[in-house]
């Protein structure tokens, strides 16, 4: 029995991408799909062929076959089909010229059908596994899914945290346009051309083995575009140290509340929110989001001086980028401060940490007289609270 086309139209165009001209003209001059039997169908044009996805109940005793017929439009008389992962035979690929449709028998059931009307029949691979390498060692890998149109690839790498360049090994004809990486809130669409490779223009922010997920867009992959992603450079964070909760002396303390400049979400700063703050005051819910913070910080006289900060941390550990005047210090471009146990709402939970000049730290600032810019950018997605910063005298 055959449905009228009108009833089976509404039902059935759950979705149409058109992409073809001969497809867009042709879907014009009259129905996309007809079907013998009601049920769920999508149709969408690529530039050689229709996907057909179909969900069509089997009518169980009440069927007289084993099977449904479906007609489909399409811009030029088809030559392959196949029926999920399976080529369709010649035989079983009608022709109707008038109409200018494609006419098939299928299977009750939910299944995928491509009818091709151009070039040679193929489908992409279903999966790949792509290696990550770090620094030359094996780092993790990407497990990656195919679609007609590009290659989506996804896994954690075991690498970081710290700031490390990413290279792409890629197969020929794999353009920077096609190609785009992400890794937390960070997404890399600029690309540089190296040795056969795409390597990320600047380098990337890494948190501790990071999600990794890979996009690359075409249309005719036939395998992975990719061979390996690789680490390289990876520059851990610069530490801190921890010290006595005193101030030293002749520091000189600017109060965390006493920014003069943000951007981004902006921190909390309520006085006695929090226990034995300086001043009855700090900085609070600082995201690790981008957010950035500006202080002033008076240097009396030229010379070396280190930098302090107390803060609190009741995650594992906080990061943030460290600007003076505009430009990263020497060894301290992105620092990691350590977890204190909590966010600074009871004793012990606020600790003063030394950034620069001491054992294993980054060398000392070296300052000339006058107002200078300090900024801290919060990144990878960590909060950090701070109470107060010092510049002290190096010894």
């Amino acid at each position: 029995m055959s449905a009228q086309p009108s009833r089976i139209v509404a039902a059935i165009l759950l979705c149409c991408a058109l992409v073809a001209l001969g497809a867009t003209s042709a879907a014009a001059q009259g129905t996309l799909l007809s079907s013998s039997l009601p049920g769920a169908f999508g149709v969408r044009y690529l530039p050689d062929r229709a996907v057909v996805t179909y969900t069509v109940p089997d009518p169980g005793e009440r069927a007289i076959a084993t099977s449904f017929r479906l007609r489909v439009r399409l811009p030029q008389r088809v030559r392959w089909g196949f029926l999920d992962r399976e080529p369709m035979a010649e035989r079983e690929l009608r022709w109707d010229r008038g109409a200018s449709q494609a006419i098939v028998r299928l299977p009750f059931g939910s299944h995928r059908v491509h009818l091709g009307w151009e070039g040679r029949p193929y489908l992409p691979p279903e999966s790949a596994t792509i290696p990550i390498v770090a620094d030359g060692d094996p780092a993790g890998q990407l497990g990656a899914r195919f679609q007609l149109d590009g290659m989506e690839a996804s896994g954690d790498a075991l690498v970081g945290p710290g700031i490390a360049s990413v290279r792409v090994e890629t197969t020929p004809g794999v353009s920077p346009a096609d190609l785009t990486l992400s890794s937390g809130n960070q997404t890399v669409t600029q690309w540089r051309r190296a040795n056969g490779a795409l390597v990320t223009a600047e380098p990337l922010l890494i948190d501790e083995n990071p999600s990794i997920n890979l996009h690359v867009s075409g249309y005719t992959l036939q395998r992975s575009p990719v061979k390996r992603v690789v680490f390289e450079n990876v520059t851990p964070p610069a530490q801190v140290a921890k010290v006595a909760d005193e101030i030293p002396e002749n520091a000189i303390l600017v109060e965390g509340e006493d920014f003069v400049d943000n951007g981004g979400t902006p921190p909390q700063v309520e006085p006695g929110s929090h226990y034995d703050t300086h001043g009855g005051a700090c900085v609070y819910s600082f995201l690790g989001d981008g957010s950035w913070l500006t202080w002033k910080m008076p240097v009396p006289e030229a010379g070396s001086y280190d930098l302090y900060a107390r803060i609190s941390c009741g995650d594992t550990s906080a990061y943030r980028l460290v600007e003076f005047d505009g430009e990263a210090p020497e060894g301290l471009h992105l620092v990691e401060f350590p977890g204190t146990g909590g966010w600074g709402h009871a004793e012990g939970e606020w600790w003063l940490v030394r950034l620069t000049g001491g054992e294993g730290l980054a060398p000392s600032l070296q300052l000339e007289a006058g107002d200078h810019a300090l900024t801290l950018t919060g990144v990878l997605q960590k909060h950090l609270n701070v109470d107060y910063l010092l510049l002290v005298p190096a010894e």
